[in-house]
């Protein structure tokens, strides 16, 4: 299935996408790293940030998502650190910002592969849809790579029970809302979760997100509420 056949379906909503990403934010200035994060996480958004290009570098993170990136950093600026992240393979896709930019830097960040480019003050409207835009195609992205992972063989090897399980999570459902919809324990449903992710390879929730949102491409979940088995 081709990127542009996900995209034409209803597969990755707003709160799946956001479920299943993280969303890094590089920049010095510590009370910019608060705005966006408290603008990012009020919005629904899980924000990870990092106060140099070399912090991100140590840790980038293998959740599917995107990176809002400063341009003017001492040591490692913001194109110094796209330049990176493509020689090091690293795919996420860069939305930047700054408040020294001009038409030849923003050219070429994005002939260098960034999805977008904004100046500073940055409208909170148009990065909000920019960062939705960017880790919904780094959602789909990221199935694409794991694919293989999502074969009918991993599916047979959920019992009936971590087939629901599974469904509820794919649908964002809570700990304590699956134990209450299956009528079981959390403690219940918290080993299920760990037993679907070991027989699955997954070792994220994020992962396991984009895993089960391809069984359900391939029609093994549905959006049928899941019903309760005498099963434990």
């Amino acid at each position: 299935m081709t990127t542009k056949n996900l995209e034409s379906m209803d597969d990755f909503p707003a709160q799946r996408v956001m479920l299943a990403s993280v969303v890094r934010v590089v920049d010095d200035d510590a009370e910019m790293l608060a705005s966006y994060a408290f603008m990012l996480g009020a919005a629904g958004w899980t924000v990870k940030r990092f106060q140099s290009a070399e912090a991100f570098l140590a840790d980038p993170g293998a959740s599917p998502g995107c990176l809002v990136l400063d341009v003017r950093m001492p040591d490692m600026s913001g194109l110094e650190l796209q330049a990176e992240m493509n020689r090091r393979g690293i795919a996420l896709p860069i939305i930047f910002v700054t408040g020294h930019g001009d038409v030849d830097m923003a050219v070429q960040t994005m002939k260098d592969g960034a999805g977008d480019f904004m100046l500073k003050p940055v409208v909170p409207e148009r990065l909000k849809a920019a960062v939705l835009l960017w880790c919904r195609r780094d959602c789909i992205r990221n199935v694409s790579r794991l694919q293989e992972s999502a074969s009918a063989q991993d599916f047979q090897t959920l019992s009936l029970r971590e087939r629901q399980v599974a469904q509820l999570i794919l649908e964002g459902h809570s700990t304590k809302d699956i134990a209450q919809s299956l009528q079981i324990a959390e403690r219940t449903v918290k080993f299920h979760r760990a037993s679907i992710k070991e027989k699955l390879g997954a070792e994220t929730t994020p992962q396991l997100l984009s895993i089960l949102m391809r069984f359900r491409q391939k029609g093994f979940l549905t959006d049928t509420p899941a019903s309760t088995p005498s099963a434990p």
